[in-house]
């Protein structure tokens, strides 16, 4: 009997001890079994399988693809100034402390969107920097508080090519999250 692997399943017979060896015949069974094998290797794959249709090939085509996303996704969020975003919290923040920073050749101009807490104490801003290569020019806007207090001065700072991002709170401790946006220089 042929393989019907892998269209469909083989039914296969176990032979009992007590059957004759001529039922099915011992060559016989030994020759489905070994079509049936065959057939899943064939279908499994060698590693580094070439054939398209093993499941090695498949595999190894998936595993590929994913790194590519990801490969392809680091590279744009660096490309957009992206990388990290929307996760980065510093949080017990009592003194002056750079929140982030990145290279002054990398981008020319840089949009944080900042918020401030302390208790439930909260402030937001836009913020734009525009690095010229002498100078950083600084705009904050579209400011909104629920306290009149100030919470934290905000500082941009260069140092050996590095521009810092730096908050220092007023009083107490507080927390700063933050998004970056840039564009290359």
């Amino acid at each position: 009997m042929a393989t019907n692997f892998p269209s469909s399943i083989d039914a296969l017979t176990n032979p009992n001890s007590t059957d004759a060896l001529s039922s099915p015949s011992h060559s016989q069974q030994h020759t489905n079994a070994n079509d049936a094998i065959e057939a899943l290797q064939a279908k499994v794959g060698v590693n580094g399988s070439q054939d398209v249709n093993s499941l090695d090939y498949k595999v190894a085509d998936v595993i590929a693809q994913l790194q590519d996303i990801e490969n392809s996704t680091s590279v744009a969020e660096v490309l957009l100034g992206l990388e990290g975003n929307n996760d980065l919290t510093v949080s017990g923040i009592e003194n002056k402390t750079k929140v982030d920073e990145f290279s002054k050749t990398a981008y020319r101009t840089v949009s944080y969107k900042l918020q401030i807490s302390k208790g439930s104490e909260y402030a937001t801003s836009d913020i734009l920097l525009l690095n010229d290569g002498t100078n950083l020019n600084v705009v904050e806007s579209n400011i909104i508080s629920n306290t009149s207090s100030t919470l934290a001065n905000v500082t941009f700072e260069e140092n050996s090519g590095i521009i810092s991002l730096n908050v220092a709170p007023i009083s107490g401790s507080v927390t700063a999250r933050y998004y970056r946006t840039s564009l290359k220089s």
